[in-house]
């Protein structure tokens, strides 16, 4: 038991380790992911006027399948 507290102890202390080397190699100036306002990602999933993202994919699909089943 007391070989696992050491363990995770010695785990616990590297992992607020700073890696001076990894961060000089990385680039300051890269831009991040482009983030979405709050207000596109909350969505009522009951609400019936709400769009639905996958509308367009969905449709052609459907399309698609139709037009093969009358072949």
């Amino acid at each position: 038991m007391t070989s696992i507290l050491r363990a995770l102890s010695l785990l616990c202390l590297t992992a607020c380790t700073q890696f001076p080397s990894v961060d000089a190699a990385a680039a300051p100036d890269l831009a991040g992911p482009a983030l979405l306002p709050t207000r596109d990602l909350a969505v009522d999933p009951l609400d019936p006027l709400a769009e639905d993202p996958l509308a367009a994919s969905s449709a052609a699909l459907r399309a698609r399948a139709a037009a093969l089943r009358s072949r």
